[in-house]
């Protein structure tokens, strides 16, 4: 009963107010054996699932490696194995890997515990339905990830009641984890999280809703090259407003701000709070030097490449530009030394003032400006460029202006592309969209081999391998189960 106790306060820290869900640090690990007796119960053990996406988000794991294997980040000493793909086998990000698995075997546990719950009344269960929605949201999520990172993985969604069953599975085929738990977990949490703006997610907005999933499934099936199905499923989100009502926010330079979370442009947020014990410390990941100038105790180097600086001012795309990059200059600084990545960071100026502490800034997973381009890529790929460039056209004017508009005629790949780019910056999408694009290899090549401004170095003088683009399996995890296989290169 002492477990059940713990996590009773552990829910009561996480959901009291609007800034809290996410709080507090709720057990790393839910048993199979926990009792759970009531929905406060319940509602914490899938708290404890959502706990893990800020170990997954943290600046140092997953954020930093796929953005320095994009064309958008680089490391300071411009030698990291992942920015100029060289990966060998010791380069697997093991945390990433258990983390994910982590937060998956905590949804399973979780979803058999619901699943076996006999609800009260007709309203506790859809209160109940909606957890379970959302446990199945964080699977499909964590899944999602693991595929577009490490290949085919073990696939599993029981419940483990004797951990030495989780050896032994060997790695199922990544198609199949699509078919068999992404997509249908992201379709069931559609069905029963609740909308955006519902009243039930009052103080408690970051937890996942109908629009989370259509958007990530949107994302899913673009990335298994279906603009038809992908398409169709962003259109109950943008079109028919079947997941509540969102909007892109007037102004561009507020998105990000702590003072602006869960807003009607966001979709999906990961939730730090520094007044709760959970900050983040984002901005940390700036050069050594600029770090040192600002005293913000930096580590973890991201810096930005050079062409990404020359993406956004030859496109004169200067309010996403100043919210997404500091050319790093100082007092004294002639020239500016490297830029860092400031889109959920503090003012250069206040950055010191977080040093030791952290800031507020959530981690944005995506946002309706990702799903509008989403939608239009979707129905540019499956012939309709006339309705495409409408919601193409709302992404980039928002900071453009009206003038910028293009036509039918102007959009094709490169070009959404393109426009991701400059809205999405240093959110996580950069790699994946070029890999799911098929244009990779191709672009970061290119990067790779061309010298510009103070980027005056060329890493390879041939295409990067294709077998880079997935990261290796972690060695230990091969030690411990020999089902394992390596990806094929490492």
């Amino acid at each position: 009963m002492k477990k059940i106790y713990t996590v009773i306060l552990i829910a009561t820290l996480l959901f009291s107010c609007s800034e809290d869900f996410l709080d507090r640090q709720p057990e790393d690990t839910l048993s199979t054996g926990t009792f759970f007796t009531n929905i406060n119960e319940i509602k914490t053990g899938v708290a404890g699932c959502y706990k893990k996406l800020q170990s997954i988000y943290n600046r140092s794991d997953m954020p930093l490696i796929i953005e320095l294997m994009s064309d958008d980040g680089k490391d300071f000493g411009w030698n990291s194995a992942w920015h100029i793909f060289t990966k060998t086998n010791s380069n697997s990000q093991g945390n990433i890997w258990n983390n994910s698995f982590k937060m998956i075997v905590n949804c399973n546990n979780i979803i058999a515990v619901i699943n076996k719950y006999k609800a009260k009344t007709p309203a506790e269960e859809t209160i109940v339905n909606a957890f379970l929605g959302e446990a199945h949201f964080l699977r499909a999520l964590a899944y999602f990830n693991l595929v577009r990172i490490y290949g085919d993985v073990p696939m599993f969604t029981e419940p483990f009641e004797d951990p030495n069953k989780a050896f032994g599975i060997g790695r199922t085929a990544r198609e199949e984890i699509y078919n068999a738990v992404i997509i249908p977990d992201l379709e069931f949490a559609f069905a029963n999280c609740y909308k955006k703006g519902d009243a039930a997610l009052k103080g408690e907005e970051a937890r996942a809703t109908k629009g989370a999933a259509l958007t990530i499934l949107g994302k899913v099936y673009l990335t298994l090259n279906n603009p038809a199905k992908a398409a169709e499923t962003l259109k109950q989100l943008i079109v028919d407003k079947a997941a509540g009502n969102y909007s892109l926010l007037t102004d561009y330079k507020t998105l990000f701000l702590p003072t602006n979370k869960f807003n009607t442009e966001s979709v999906f947020e990961v939730n730090y709070n520094l007044a709760a014990g959970q900050p983040s410390d984002w901005f940390k990941w700036m050069g050594v030097d600029i770090g040192k100038r600002l005293a913000a105790n930096a580590s973890n180097q991201m810096l930005v490449e050079h062409n990404l600086m020359c993406d956004f001012s030859n496109s004169k795309d200067f309010v996403r530009y100043t919210t997404s990059v500091d050319s790093g200059k100082c007092p004294g600084d002639t020239p500016p030394i490297q830029a860092w990545a400031c889109k959920l960071s503090p003012p250069a100026a206040t950055v010191k003032t977080f040093a030791n502490t952290g800031t507020d800034y959530n981690y944005m997973v995506t946002r309706y400006a990702d799903a509008l381009l989403m939608y239009a890529e979707a129905l540019m790929l499956d012939g309709d460029k006339t309705n495409a460039i409408t919601y193409f056209n709302q992404v980039r004017t928002r900071t453009l202006g009206a003038a910028a508009a293009l036509t039918e005629n102007d959009l094709n790949i490169d070009v959404i592309l393109h426009e991701r780019r400059m809205e999405l910056s240093f959110e996580g999408h950069r790699y994946f969209d070029l890999v799911r694009t098929g244009k990779a290899i191709e672009v970061i090549s290119k990067s790779l081999m061309t010298k510009v401004d103070y980027d005056d170095k060329i890493y390879t003088l041939s295409p990067i391998p294709e077998y880079q683009l997935l990261l290796p399996i972690p060695v230990g995890e091969i030690e411990k189960d020999p089902t394992l296989t390596q990806n094929t290169g490492y």
